[in-house]
């Protein structure tokens, strides 16, 4: 439904989750960077821990599943550069918010200084897709 994508997408992979960021439209017609964190391994299907939707026209970003009642708009939390504040969030706060997201297990595993690493090394990448 809402998977078009403008180029080939990056991907980081590390305990048990799968994060994937690429451009992409919605149904609706807003389009921008998406970060989509999703449940990995032997086994999995992927399930949502987290999606950031930097789009153009209504930012915003999911903690758990995507329903309307999970979403967070990120002008309404004062975000005034949503690519920047979501590679923030994920440098600084990753495991914190896989927590809160309710996959403790996945949370305990994460390497924040290799996902930091990793974003700050891609990050000319993932600017230029936005």
């Amino acid at each position: 439904m809402m998977e078009k994508t403008k180029s080939e997408p990056i991907i980081i992979e590390q305990a048990g989750m799968r994060m994937t960021v690429a451009h992409r439209r919605s149904g609706s017609g807003d389009e921008g960077l998406t970060f989509d964190i999703t449940t990995a391994g032997p086994g999995e299907k992927g399930k949502r821990i987290l999606r950031f939707d930097c789009f153009y026209g209504s930012p915003h970003y999911h903690v758990g599943a995507s329903g309307e009642e999970a979403s967070r708009k990120m002008k309404d939390e004062g975000v005034e550069d949503p690519v920047r504040w979501t590679l923030e969030q994920l440098k600084t706060r990753f495991p914190a918010m896989v927590k809160q997201a309710g996959y403790e297990q996945i949370a305990a595993k994460i390497d924040q200084q290799s996902i930091t690493d990793q974003l700050t090394r891609l990050e000319p990448e993932i600017l230029a897709k936005y």
